[in-house]
């Protein structure tokens, strides 16, 4: 072996060693994978992490040469051909689930979080970290802080910045008679009254009696002319 591969290869080492695995607070080393474009055989069994199921190397080539640096340009082309870079399908529905992609914050560079989004809800996969320079690191399997994600115990991925709140529920009600049909609000529904009575119809008014007229005759004793009973 030559000096220079002799030094090469000590450069090398040295390189190895200062990239070695994060460590956490506890002092532990935390789930991060290196980079490598040597493909290794995959974990079997319900504990094997979540990342198992991405290509994370086509991945990551496509954030360096295809300039996809923003999560919105990787999202649309990781989900353009459904299963070209996933073939996760955690609630099992026999099709690739839909991957979402997050960015987070990180002194190394920068991380996309990739994100599997079954019909049960959104799941962390794996946090690909870049460099500033945008060269490919490694990454977690799970979440950034080294939180693993596995087939058994996927980690519950937290709400995209900006997602539209959930509509509040429209509450179905018979309306009361004289009011429109259809769903009313639940605001409307707690004050609508159970249930509508008629009133009671109103007696008719009873005519007032009419009074009677007779004559007076002449020789009666009284004023002659028209006198009014009651």
């Amino acid at each position: 072996m030559t000096d220079r591969s002799l030094r090469a290869t000590a450069l090398a080492l040295v390189a190895l060693a200062a990239c070695g695995k994060p460590m956490d607070r506890s002092g532990k080393q935390e789930n991060f994978v290196h980079a490598s474009m040597v493909g290794e055989a995959a974990p079997t069994g319900p504990d094997r992490p979540l990342a198992s199921g991405l290509a994370v190397e086509p991945v990551s080539m496509l954030v360096m040469f295809n300039r996809l640096k923003t999560p919105e340009a990787l999202q649309d082309a990781l989900n353009k051909k459904p299963g070209a870079f996933s073939h996760l399908d955690i609630d099992q529905d026999s099709n690739p689930d839909p991957l979402t992609v997050a960015a987070r914050e990180t002194t190394q560079g920068h991380a996309f979080e990739i994100r599997a989004r079954p019909s049960n809800g959104e799941f962390v996969v794996a946090t690909m970290i870049f460099d500033p320079e945008w060269s490919f690191l490694g990454f977690y399997n799970g979440a950034l802080d080294g939180a693993a994600s596995t087939f058994a115990r996927p980690l519950a991925a937290l709400p995209l910045p900006g997602a539209p709140p959930v509509a509040a529920p429209v509450v179905a009600a018979t309306a009361p008679a004289g009011v429109g049909a259809g769903p009313m609000p639940a605001a409307a529904v707690a004050a609508a009254p159970t249930s509508v009575t008629a009133p009671a119809p109103m007696p008719a008014p009873t005519p007032a009696s009419a009074g009677s007229v007779q004559a007076v005759p002449a020789a009666s004793g009284a004023s002659p002319g028209l006198a009014a009973a009651p």
